[in-house]
């Protein structure tokens, strides 16, 4: 990823340093605004779309990680579950705890929101042993032109 627009957020029970048994860690998320490309005459950068990694934390001390690519603000993505691809055939990786919160948000979990005060990355999941961590809420902010300077 591009860091040059990243933002990150990390979930409310990260550590600076992993467990020494399971649970390890939080959730970490990592996003990037790509903005429209810069056009002669120079006119403002607009906000296009956001990639989403989303790493998980909980039963692997290096993460696991899944990625979405937000291109519509309003709707609602479903954070996918990564392949484990050191098993034939590859099948989804069980280290990797993140849900819908129930079953009426299933595939509800990111969302580029906006509001009056601008778009926001929104997130309802629950992660963790027996998915009993719950994220709900607006976790950062992305500017709808490219910011100058």
């Amino acid at each position: 990823m591009d860091t040059t627009n990243d933002s990150i957020w990390y979930s409310g029970d990260w550590k600076q340093q992993n467990n020494p048994e399971v649970p390890y860690n939080g959730v970490k998320i990592i996003a990037t605004a790509n903005y429209s490309p810069i056009t002669s005459p120079p006119s403002p950068q607009t906000l296009l779309s956001v990639d989403v990694e989303v790493i998980d934390y909980t039963l692997d001390p290096n993460g696991v990680s899944s990625t979405v690519h937000l291109f519509k603000t309003g709707d609602w993505y479903a954070i996918p579950i990564p392949k484990n691809i050191e098993v034939s055939p590859p099948e989804p990786n069980t280290d990797f705890t993140i849900t819908s919160t129930d079953e009426a948000h299933v595939d509800q979990q990111l969302q580029l929101a906006v509001t009056t005060s601008g778009i926001y990355l929104q997130v309802q999941f629950r992660y963790g042993l027996n998915t009993n961590s719950e994220e709900l809420g607006f976790i950062m902010k992305f500017d709808e032109t490219y910011p100058e300077g």
